[in-house]
């Protein structure tokens, strides 16, 4: 209770101190002064002429003037009597509307019943570079092109591809899984494209795996069972529905087909510790059940694949050197926290081979080579 009578006494003080020169009515005041000094001026004039000090023309020159500023004061009260309504109205007006106005600010921000909102734990969006604002406008422009582009030949798989992988790039992950749908369609023996569509509507749905994410997973593993995307996700929806073993299988599993420094491996055996310990199970009683087929490498890294470039192809030469050096500098940006992922910087080396950077090329190809030296040791 105390609280709120200093509030109120905080707010009195305001309102006397914005409202009482708005009553004062300065200007009448200042008026209503003058017209007294003219009044006493008229009378000296008469007394002046009495002791002979002006003539009657002179007299008669000074009356004038002065009546004549007598009704100009007079025109200032006549206004201002205007005036003061409106004053009126504007005091009224604050009166009502400063304490509402204060009242709602303060059950929004200042209550003592709100959640705190600590610095650290606000959410605020990173400064963004004239470069990367660039960058971004550029592969808006290119997506929009692709989207028209593909309207006028919706039978063109690499371009749904392409645009799909684009809108990835760009968060859209909604117009995404529409995309990467149409390419399914097209081409129901892809597994890759059918995971695509079922992680995209996962994270476009905040992280959720509905019904129809769950089909396109389980047939992209039907159609290939190493299906990196498929086990992972379909591993995270059974853990989620607390079907523990089984989620522990399917990534046992992945990790027997995965390549070494795979970015995806430290989140499957976080994973699976978790999983492990919720369901009160073992990892060591389970073996993996797939093996990698001998000379295969599952791509690790997302960039310019063969079907980007081959879908770049239907683009001016400017937008399809734009589009494949955003995807090659977003795989460049990737490979700086998976340093290790050889087949990353494989498909890097090839992109900037079909770049025409040579000099590029060689050192990445430089780089795998003393990776492959690691590794081999």
């Amino acid at each position: 209770m105390s609280l709120w009578i200093v509030i109120a006494a905080i707010l009195l003080i305001t309102l006397a101190i914005v409202v009482i020169p708005l009553l004062r009515g300065k200007k009448a005041a200042t008026a209503d002064h003058d017209a007294v000094v003219y009044q006493d001026q008229l009378t000296e004039i008469d007394s002046d002429v009495e002791r002979g000090l002006l003539s009657t023309t002179e007299a008669e020159s000074l009356k004038s003037e002065i009546n004549r500023r007598l009704d100009k004061t007079a025109a200032v009260e006549t206004g201002d009597v205007k005036a003061g309504s409106f004053q009126l109205s504007i005091v009224i007006g604050i009166i009502v509307i400063v304490p509402l106005a204060a009242l709602g600010l303060y059950q929004h921000l200042g209550s003592p019943g709100k959640p705190d909102l600590p610095f650290a734990g606000r959410n605020f969006a990173p400064p963004q570079s004239a470069a990367q604002a660039k960058a971004k406008a550029e592969m808006g422009r290119l997506v929009e092109a692709l989207q028209k582009r593909m309207v006028q030949n919706p039978e063109k798989l690499d371009g749904w591809l392409l645009l799909g992988r684009s809108l990835v790039t760009m968060k859209r992950y909604q117009e995404a899984s529409n995309a990467f749908k149409r390419a399914f369609l097209l081409d129901a023996t892809r597994a890759d494209v059918a995971a695509s569509v079922a992680e995209t509507a996962f994270m476009a749905a905040g992280g959720k795996i509905d019904r129809d994410a769950r089909s396109y997973f389980e047939a992209a593993r039907k159609l290939n069972p190493r299906e990196h995307k498929a086990l992972y996700y379909l591993g995270l929806d059974l853990a989620g529905r607390k079907k523990y073993g089984d989620a522990i299988q399917l990534w046992v599993d992945l990790i027997a087909i995965s390549p070494v420094g795979a970015p995806w491996l430290d989140t499957v055996r976080r994973n699976l510790v978790d999983a492990a310990k919720a369901g009160n199970l073992k990892i060591a009683d389970f073996s993996p059940r797939l093996k990698m087929p001998a000379g295969s490498q599952p791509s690790s890294a997302p960039g310019p694949t063969r079907d980007d470039i081959k879908a770049a192809q239907d683009m001016s030469d400017k937008d399809r050197q734009a589009f494949i050096r955003a995807m090659v500098g977003r795989l460049a940006e990737r490979l700086k926290s998976a340093p290790e992922d050889i087949d990353g910087w494989r498909r890097l080396a090839r992109a900037y081979q079909v770049l025409g950077e040579t000099q590029k090329a060689a050192d990445v190809n430089a780089r795998i080579e003393i990776l492959v030296k690691k590794l081999n040791k």
